[in-house]
């Protein structure tokens, strides 16, 4: 069975790939916009991500226990 221990490399991934292409946006894009988009949107969404692939692990860590002790 595979376990859903990979959506968090999925989650982490995609993070990762969101931070390098808002970091791009620094270069062109630098007025106040930007900086209440990055408050309202950006600024959360990367500690609230780190936050879920630690709670995807710990879910899977769950299941697979549940398996092989009902299993």
């Amino acid at each position: 069975m595979r376990g859903i221990g990979s959506s968090d490399r999925q989650l982490i991934n995609a993070l990762g790939e969101l931070q390098r292409q808002w970091e791009e946006t620094a270069s062109t894009w630098r007025d106040q916009a930007r900086a209440d988009f990055e408050k309202e949107f950006i600024q959360d969404l990367f500690p609230m991500g780190r936050a879920a692939v630690a709670s995807i692990g710990e879910i899977d860590r769950l299941l697979k226990q549940c398996i092989q002790e009902c299993g």
